[in-house]
């Protein structure tokens, strides 16, 4: 092909299955080579929330989003979007427009060394200097993104260059063209181990990570836990390994999840006498393995990543394995298959059968609470309600992350929940749930998140509005920053700074040209979601919730210590 660099750049993407495009229109000469009848061209009010849109659009399809900036503060806006894919282990292609060569070092307007300032955020940064090397590097991006650890990349895109008539071949390597690519196995002699391992223990489980979501090694972690009469146990990454409803699913584990009416008492304790653990495409973090505390030192520990790098990171590991979750638990499943190797039920099942009726119990009177403000937990139950194995659930970081880890359930295996855990930072969810339906029309997505979450990207309502993205949005009022509030209250014995005024985000909604509805009633929580979800735009929900109500975080019933963390 004969053409701009510009064009070759966006024909490639293109080649790579690319539907979507968020961001601002630069780089200009790729963005006025787009075929709109391929490519949607979502133009929005930040570049940060580009970058989001094009994670959850990624997470929604299982290939890489592409996200755009102009340069210097433009670039910049992009950092925290990236930084999130990058902790999630999500590829994004970003393309942010550079200063033509010839203006290098003569601070031109908007100047900045764009490899610099965002190297730390990506895993790699790619320069387009020689336009005949376009399409080249354009895969190469792919193929960094997608492999191994998948990932962000960053493409800095000088206008001259991409201005040049230049020749190239804009196609794609299908291997790299979805995640995760070129799986990998771990060894013959780890599997064998892992498989000896299991097949002794008394009391076993099994820890899901996000890497098993994105491996989709869903069939095999069923069948694995079958043959060991294993529970399976989930960090918030990894729910959705299985589905809630199988008798061996034991729900997300951790401190969001630990603490009063949470569901991970379940898993936590079930961690806590295990005696042989598989953890399974997770970083072993903070949270999820409360503070580092769980799995004991005593427990047998196999660890399986694609990463070598976390694999023994944080817990001594007796058997660590390399590899693709899903094809290596593959071989796994074939040697213990030609070995003979599985184990009957010892009285597992019984007990995780009488954590969660235990559990049932707790929450119950919350969860039907007719109270006004409204329990969150009440709250929650109406979505899980009109949600089903199809639905996809974005929630936003903070408090609204326990509460739906703890309470949503599905009725099979997959991704059906999406939440911002590399960084956990607010205000994620209204973009990464537009890039979601974006990319996956067909599919119902309903949001969820804090007031102070949602501060950040109401703005995008407007953009929502503009395309017609069918998203229905819970803003979760308690006109205050929960978490933070209830943190210093425990931590200082008072908080300073942390409450809102009183708004009504319907109104805003309707403000930026989208339906919504306020709801103080639990009654009448039923009837608008059903109204949200058949609306054929954007629909916030503003929903009035008690401000006393705290999500199930370990410690939140009691003092916390002085030198604790977040």
């Amino acid at each position: 092909m004969h053409a701009t660099a510009g064009r070759i750049l966006y024909e490639t993407l293109k080649a790579h299955g690319v539907t979507c495009l968020f961001g601002m229109e630069d780089p200009i000469h790729v963005f006025h080579a787009v075929d709109r009848a391929a490519t949607k061209v979502i133009t929005v009010r930040d570049e940060k929330h580009g970058a989001i849109m094009a994670h959850g659009c990624a997470q929604a399809t299982g290939r890489p989003g592409v996200c755009a900036s102009t340069s210097g503060p433009g670039a910049t806006n992009l950092i925290t979007g990236l930084l999130e894919a990058l902790q999630s282990s999500v590829p994004v292609i970003a393309l942010v427009q550079d200063h033509p060569l010839k203006l290098k070092g003569r601070h031109a307007g908007s100047a900045l060394d764009h490899a610099a300032a965002l190297t730390p955020f990506v895993k790699a940064v790619i320069r387009i200097d020689y336009p005949e090397r376009t399409a080249e590097l354009v895969r190469s991006a792919f193929r960094i993104a997608t492999t191994g650890r998948p990932g962000p990349v960053a493409l800095i895109c000088p206008s001259d260059v991409m201005a040049t008539e230049t020749d190239g071949e804009p196609y794609a390597d299908p291997a790299y063209a979805h995640f995760p690519a070129i799986r990998s196995r771990a060894d013959a002699a780890s599997v064998a181990r892992a498989a000896e391992l299991l097949a002794k223990a008394e009391r076993p489980l099994i820890v899901a990570g996000g890497g098993s979501v994105a491996s989709g090694a869903f069939a095999e972690i069923a069948e694995l836990a079958e043959r060991f009469a294993a529970p399976v146990a989930t960090t918030m990454t990894g729910k959705g390994a299985i589905a809630d409803n199988h008798p061996l699913s034991a729900g997300v584990l951790g401190t969001t999840t630990g603490g009063l009416y949470g569901r991970g008492k379940v898993s936590n304790t079930l961690l806590t006498e295990a005696d042989v653990v598989l953890v399974l495409g997770s970083r072993t973090g903070q949270i999820c393995y409360s503070n580092w505390t769980l799995p004991r030192p005593e427990t047998k520990l196999i660890h399986l990543d694609v990463d070598p790098v976390e694999v023994g990171r944080n817990f001594r590991t007796d058997v660590p394995m390399v590899g693709d979750v899903r094809d290596t638990l593959r071989d796994l499943l074939a040697h213990c298959r030609a070995a003979g190797l599985e184990r009957a039920d010892r009285g597992n099942g019984g007990r995780m059968a009488g954590l969660k009726e235990e559990w049932a119990r707790e929450i119950a009177p919350v969860a039907t609470s007719d109270r006004q403000p409204m329990r969150p937990e009440r709250v929650f139950a109406e979505i899980g309600r009109v949600s089903d194995a199809s639905t996809l659930i974005v929630t936003d970081a903070s408090y609204v992350t326990g509460w739906a880890m703890s309470q949503l359930d599905t009725t099979a295996a997959g991704r059906f929940i999406l939440s911002p855990r590399g960084t956990a930072g607010i205000g994620w969810s209204l973009p990464a749930a537009m890039g979601a339906k974006l990319a996956d029309p067909a599919r119902s997505v309903i949001c969820v998140s804090g007031d102070g979450g949602f501060g950040y990207v109401m703005n995008e309502l407007e953009t929502a509005a503009r395309y017609g993205v069918k998203v229905l949005m819970v803003v979760f009022n308690n006109s205050t920053l929960g978490f933070q509030r209830h943190w210093e209250e425990l931590l200082m014995g008072s908080y300073v700074e942390c409450d809102f005024m009183e708004v009504d985000y319907s109104e805003v909604a309707r403000a930026l040209k989208c339906s919504g509805e306020s709801v103080t009633d639990p009654a009448d929580l039923a009837a608008a979601l059903a109204r949200g979800l058949a609306c054929p735009g954007p629909y916030v929900i503003n929903a009035v919730i008690d401000p006393e109500a705290a999500a199930p975080i370990m410690g939140f019933d009691k003092p916390i210590p002085a030198d604790a963390t977040h």
